[in-house]
């Protein structure tokens, strides 16, 4: 019989076996998700987006902790990321949004994920296989309103919508469509979608094929239009505490959910003129004390054209040199050796994250890197090890 171990215990031991790690705040989560709630209100559904390794955040982590924090549903992009969770015990609805084969039918019957159509002839398909197994595919439409990345043209969604509808083997429970520009301040095109997925609804309710769950808000909907809200939410970027964009930052009440955190492998003393890495593309311009970190390009850390330029030690913002290994970095920790600090092996390093009131967020990676905070997040590689945590939030 296996020992149950504390929480702390898991950090010590996860810690050893890969000395860099992410921290996942599910207090911070908690509160997300409950500023989410206020917003849409009691009556709405709020679906969790939690693709693309819940943004790097760990889905297995993620998933339960939002169901739990008040989520109604979850999102994922495809049917290898949902597998996962429904064998790790979660049972609430899952939508797929992005493109899902129809030979993958028995698939999505056996675990129970409702699909996006939007095509007849994957919709037909869906419910050949469905009739032949005798049991219902729940299916959500999705329209295309000005996205044009996947999606049904509102003129044509009616008789697609009026099809399903009258095919027994599918349940179509939801409708939706997703904006290409909430996340900017000027919201004409992203009412100008509405407006055509609003007045499609009209038809559908008139036609009484109008499926029970319609929506189109994405993060940045759900803070900035408050009129798209409709019968659910889908929230990703703001879910882990992020802001959809520069111009429509996160409330002020939500909280980063991830900190990144490393413990350094060596510190090596260098002469002038000495080099780091590989290339020897960086030399000590005199005597220097360097720091190498256990993180590297197959863990996320870019290693060019851009870096990340620094990280924290001892509360300091210190310099990334040379080039980014697949595994290791090179940290400058000069400034501090100089000002009599003390810099030794396993000393705690913050790529992401608070350090003794100084900060370095998703958001200033993300524009170091000339990229979104999205893109920080999501490309956080799995082999990091996930550890939760639960921080004070009051």
């Amino acid at each position: 019989m296996v020992a149950s171990v504390s929480l702390q215990e898991q950090r010590q031991r996860q810690q050893v076996l890969r000395p860099t790690w992410l921290e996942i705040d599910l207090s911070a989560l908690a509160v997300n998700v409950g500023e989410l709630r206020r917003r849409i209100g009691p009556q709405r559904l709020l679906y969790a987006v939690v693709k693309a390794n819940a943004y790097g955040h760990g889905a297995d982590l993620i998933a339960p902790a939002a169901l739990q924090a008040g989520v109604d549903r979850l999102a994922v992009a495809a049917v290898s990321e949902a597998i996962p969770l429904r064998e790790a015990g979660v049972r609430a609805p899952i939508l797929l949004l992005g493109y899902t084969p129809p030979e993958l039918a028995e698939t999505l019957l056996e675990y129970d994920l409702t699909v996006s159509v939007y095509e007849t002839r994957a919709a037909l398909a869906f419910a050949e296989t469905a009739a032949r197994v005798g049991r219902p595919l729940t299916v959500h439409l999705k329209v295309d309103t000005g996205m044009h990345r996947l999606g049904i043209d509102p003129a044509a969604a009616p008789d697609l919508c009026a099809m399903i509808s009258e095919t027994p083997h599918l349940n179509l429970e939801g409708i939706y469509t997703h904006f290409s520009t909430a996340d900017e301040s000027d919201k004409e095109y992203t009412r100008k979608q509405l407006r055509y997925f609003n007045e499609l609804l009209a038809r559908l309710t008139r036609a009484g094929c109008r499926p029970p769950i319609a929506h189109a808000a994405n993060s940045a909907a759900t803070i900035d239009l408050p009129e798209a809200h409709l019968d659910a939410a889908r929230c990703g970027i703001l879910l882990y505490g992020l802001s959809p964009s520069d111009e429509v930052p996160a409330p002020p009440q939500m909280r980063p959910v991830l900190s990144w955190k490393a413990r350094i492998a060596q510190v090596r003393c260098l002469k002038a003129g000495e080099s780091v890495s590989y290339g020897n593309t960086w030399r000590a311009p005199g005597p220097r004390r360097v720091a190498v970190i256990p993180v590297g390009y197959a863990d996320g850390f870019p290693r060019s054209p851009r870096t990340w330029k620094t990280v924290l030690i001892r509360g300091r913002e210190l310099p990334v040199v040379g080039r980014i290994c697949m595994d290791h970095a090179f940290v400058d920790v000069t400034e501090l050796a100089s000002s009599g600090v003390p810099v030794n092996r396993d000393d705690e390093v913050v790529l992401i994250g608070d350090q003794h009131g100084s900060t370095i967020s998703v958001e200033d990676a993300a524009a170091r890197l000339k990229t979104n905070n999205y893109e920080v997040a999501s490309r956080l590689m799995a082999r990091l090890p996930r550890i939760a945590t639960h921080s004070r939030t009051s």
